[in-house]
């Protein structure tokens, strides 16, 4: 599947606004900030008739150059969401869960294909390194920032309204994985290292015996201390690391590398604590807008 470099494929059915969440009217060109349209086009759009839609998506890649505007919608309506998503997923693209500092990523090691199925709104895909669950639903928005060397980075924000995971402040014991995408891993216990963002939570699975029995015991203790105590023995179990977002979650079992070892090929996780201490979601040059919370980040091959 190709795309032209914005992403921007105008289609004549769907009602999709342009808008993401950013509502304000620039002064010298009378063009939203965020969507790119005028307030006319913003009145008249859900009534108004194809062609006249299609038209303004169309030209939407000029003036959002005009403007400056990073985040660009795309116009997709639920199915074709699903569609375009999945595609870049069976094409090897790279999806990130998590916030600056405590991510996950997702993609098959080279050789590998990731296998795709579908659960009503929901997209699993699985690699023999780790899986991932998108709720792909009406509430998710793709928005496309336009890159210098290639295709576009896509981030897949959620309205607020579906929420985003739970927060948690120190290590919190969640008892069983009741959410986890394999039915056999739903009895393992699953703690939550406590990072107390709305964004993301970064989580551990491990089998019920000693390992576990410490971290229930060291409930509460912050993300620094915990590092201090049980790093060493996490490092030494490598325990599934579960990362939940308002889109869904990512499951990785692949060995943690050692400090200053390299990331396997496949899926993998950082946790970084100085860069998580910057408080950023997403990185700067990938903003979402405060309308949504960021759900994943794709990034193509190479």
């Amino acid at each position: 599947m190709t795309h032209p470099p914005d992403l921007v494929v105008p289609v004549l059915g769907p009602t999709v606004s342009p808008c993401t969440g950013i509502c304000r009217i620039d002064g010298a060109s009378q063009l939203c900030h965020g969507c790119a349209r005028s307030a006319d086009e913003i009145a008249v759009w859900r009534g108004a008739e194809p062609a006249f839609r299609a038209a303004i998506w169309a030209d939407l890649p000029v003036r959002f150059a005009r403007l400056g505007i990073a985040a660009r919608r795309q116009p997709w309506d639920e199915a074709r969401l699903r569609d375009e998503i999945s595609a870049r997923i069976a094409g090897g693209w790279t999806v990130v869960l998590g916030v600056v500092g405590a991510v996950a990523e997702f993609r098959p090691a080279p050789g590998e294909d990731a296998t795709l199925t579908w659960d009503g709104p929901a997209l699993v895909a699985r690699t023999s390194g780790g899986s991932l669950r998108l709720i792909l639903d009406d509430r998710v928005r793709a928005l496309a920032f336009p890159q210098y060397d290639g295709q576009p980075i896509l981030a897949l924000a959620v309205l607020r309204e579906r929420g985003g995971p739970p927060r948690a402040h120190g290590l919190t014991p969640l008892g069983p994985d009741h959410d986890a995408i394999e039915a056999t891993d739903r009895t393992a216990p699953l703690f939550d290292l406590g990072l107390g963002r709305k964004e993301a939570r970064f989580c551990l699975r491990m089998a019920p015996g000693p390992l576990a029995d410490q971290m229930s015991t060291a409930a509460g203790a912050e993300l620094p201390a915990l590092l201090s105590s049980k790093g060493a023995s996490l490092l030494a179990a490598s325990p599934v690391r579960v990362v939940e977002t308002a889109l869904g979650r990512a499951e990785v079992a692949t060995p943690i590398p050692l400090p200053g070892g390299r990331s396997p090929d496949g899926p993998h996780t950082h946790l970084l604590p100085d860069h998580l201490a910057t408080g950023l979601a997403t990185p700067v040059s990938l903003p979402v807008p405060r309308a949504y919370f960021p759900g994943a980040l794709l990034y193509p091959p190479g």
